[in-house]
């Protein structure tokens, strides 16, 4: 259960806004998560937490207000895969202070290039009912596996844009290797539509090598590979290069973008026989906080926060346009000229955008509800399922047929 005191210490809005928030989110999550037990089933999940937490996209950094809710829902699972956790690991920190003491993370360096956005992923779990079984690594392809863009001599290899990172858990009987992934994404079409399925498909073929090598072993156990994806529908290509590759996955009934209309995160498992077994036929699904948190008629308790954060938007702007405007005037070549010039015109128009979104609510409040609560919360929706681990049944009647 979270740390709830320091609470108290809150400025009076933020705090009342943040006990109505938890109010109306805690009983979502009673109604639609199954409560965790003991010794009978483990509550997974994984849950790309949109760029935690460093401001790059100048929206905001997460407020105590904003850690509640996510430490809140993520104190419903037994181990959680995070993606597009950020370089510094203070706000990381902040919520694993929010869990409390049993809680644990195990993160992956960032991934260097431009591909990763010097990413990091992470495992969250409560160490009373998962441990650690001491195996971790970060997925490194071999040269006859490396991921090929092109054709003939302009065909370049090369591995994933972020690194996929696995570790070893057990919980009760249940021993899994838990990988998390974040698929380049590229556009939905064309080459980098290919390149995306690519990486999809050698990740899967990389994992299902090792897990039939490794799901006899006494140590290791079943894989379960999640993560964001970025799968577009069920049958899309990416999703059929899992399948193809002999993971099964747990089909998501909604999709697990805000909007619920993309099937971009996956939970999926490669086993022997009967040991990834849901604890009941509906032990999965998608969780959309924002019938609690950041809801559309909450937009005026935010307005001036969102103000905030535009004011904050311009200034930034006003500074890269004077950036763009000293290079213009240091360059050398037309080719730079133009492209300060270039850049100056593309600030000049964002600050008129925003300065007029200053002006108007409707355009505040669509600013809101499309881009500033997704870097509170997330723009991706929380994926869980509930399995079986306790196999005790199971082993004194094999004992017993031996």
């Amino acid at each position: 259960m979270p740390y709830y005191p320091p609470i108290r210490r809150m400025p009076d809005t933020m705090r009342n806004r943040t006990l109505n928030g938890l109010s109306r989110l805690r009983r979502q999550l009673d109604q639609e998560l199954p409560s965790r037990t003991v010794t009978d089933t483990l509550m997974l999940g994984t849950w790309n937490l949109r760029n935690f937490d460093d401001n790059r996209f100048v929206h905001g950094f997460r407020t105590q207000e904003d850690n509640y809710y996510i430490a809140e829902i993520i104190s419903r699972f037994d181990v959680v895969a995070l993606q597009e956790i950020c370089e510094d690991l203070t706000p990381l920190d902040r919520v694993m202070r929010v869990l409390g003491r049993n809680y644990s993370y195990i993160v992956s360096d960032v991934t260097e290039g431009p591909g990763g956005n010097r990413e990091r992923m992470a495992f969250i779990y409560d160490t009373d009912k998962v441990s650690f079984r001491g195996v971790a690594g970060e997925l490194v392809l071999p040269d006859r596996m490396q991921i090929i863009d092109g054709d003939g001599d302009d065909a370049k290899r090369r591995q994933f844009s972020r690194t996929p990172f696995m570790c070893a858990f057990q919980s009760g009987w249940f021993k899994f290797v838990f990988t998390t992934v974040h698929i380049y994404f590229g556009s939905d079409s064309g080459p980098k539509y290919k390149r995306r399925v690519k990486e999809i498909r050698k990740v899967a073929q990389f994992l299902s090598k090792r897990a039939d090598r490794d799901i006899n072993r006494k140590d290791l156990g079943s894989h379960l590979l999640v993560g964001d994806f970025n799968i577009k529908f069920p049958g899309s290509d990416g999703d059929e290069a899992l399948k193809e590759e002999g993971f099964t996955v747990f089909r998501n009934r909604k999709g697990s973008n805000k909007s619920q209309t993309r099937f971009y995160d996956q939970i999926s498992f490669k086993s022997k026989q009967d040991r990834v077994q849901l604890a009941n036929a509906d032990s999965h699904g998608v969780f959309q906080f924002f019938d609690s948190i950041y809801r559309e008629d909450d937009f005026a308790d935010y307005r001036s926060e969102v103000i905030k954060s535009v004011r904050a938007k311009i200034t930034r702007l006003k500074s890269e346009k004077a950036a763009a405007e000293r290079r213009k005037a240091r360059a050398r070549t037309d080719k730079t000229r133009n492209k300060a010039e270039e850049d100056i015109q593309t600030a000049v128009a964002n600050i008129a955008k925003w300065t007029q979104a200053l002006g108007d609510d409707a355009e505040l409040k669509t600013y809101y509800l499309d881009d500033w609560r997704t870097f509170r919360a997330s723009d991706h929706l929380p994926l869980w399922v509930e399995l079986k681990i306790d196999f005790s049944t199971e082993y004194l009647e094999g004992l017993a047929e031996a």
